[in-house]
C-alpha cells in the first residue's frame, strides 16, 4: 500500500512505517539539505534529521492535528537543529574549561602536550564503551546513527553515553 502524492496524516499518526518511509521520501532530502545549512557540520545535520524521525514518530499523534506537513515537518527539525546548536556551543565551553584547567594544572604555560596528557589521563579513566563513542564521534568524526551501526547499539544509547562521557570527563579535569 504506496502514497501516490505524499505521506497520509492519519497513517503518520498511527505508526504506519510506509508512511514514515514516503514522508522521508518526499521530504528528507530538503530536511537534510536544511539542516547541513543550518547546522554547517553534515554529520549533525544526518544526527538531526535522524532525530526528527524519531520525534516525529515518538510525538506522532500530533499528526493528527497537522495542518500542513511540509511546515510542521520543518518547524520541528527547527527546533531539533537550535537545540544542536545550543548544545553544541555548550561542547565548545566545556572543552575550553577543560583546556583552561589543563593548561593551569601544567603550570599555565599552554603547553599543549600536557593539556593533551591531562585529557588523556581523564579519558583513560572512562569506561570503555563510554571512551570508544567519543573516539568514533570525535577522532571518527561519526554520527550517532553510524556510531550505532558500529557497536550495534541504538542511536539513543551512543548519544546518551557519548553525553555520560563528557560529563565525567568534565567533572574528572575539574576535580584537578
Amino acid at each position: 500500500m504506496g502514497f501516490e502524492t505524499e505521506p497520509n496524516l492519519a497513517a503518520l499518526a498511527a505508526g504506519r512505517p510506509e508512511a514514515f518511509a514516503a514522508l522521508f521520501d518526499q521530504l528528507g532530502p530538503g530536511l537534510l539539505r536544511f539542516a547541513r545549512t543550518y547546522l554547517w557540520r553534515e554529520a549533525d545535520a544526518e544526527d538531526v534529521v535522524q532525530d526528527l524521525f524519531m520525534v516525529l514518530f515518538r510525538d506522532r499523534k500530533r499528526f493528527e492535528r497537522v495542518v500542513d506537513l511540509n511546515a510542521y515537518t520543518f518547524a520541528v527539525l527547527r527546533n531539533l537543529s537550535r537545540q544542536r546548536l545550543a548544545q553544541r556551543a555548550s561542547e565548545l565551553r566545556r572543552l575550553e574549561m577543560a583546556r583552561a584547567h589543563a593548561s593551569a594544572k601544567c603550570g599555565g604555560d599552554g603547553d599543549d602536550q600536557a593539556d593533551f596528557d591531562a585529557l588523556h589521563a581523564s579519558l583513560a579513566k572512562l569506561p570503555v564503551e563510554q571512551r570508544e563513542i567519543i573516539a568514533l564521534k570525535i577522532d571518527g568524526d561519526l554520527t550517532f546513527a553510524q556510531i550505532a551501526q558500529v557497536l550495534a547499539i541504538s542511536a539513543n544509547t551512543a548519544a546518551s553515553r557519548y553525553r555520560y562521557a563528557v560529563g565525567k570527563l568534565r567533572a574528572e579535569l575539574k576535580s584537578e
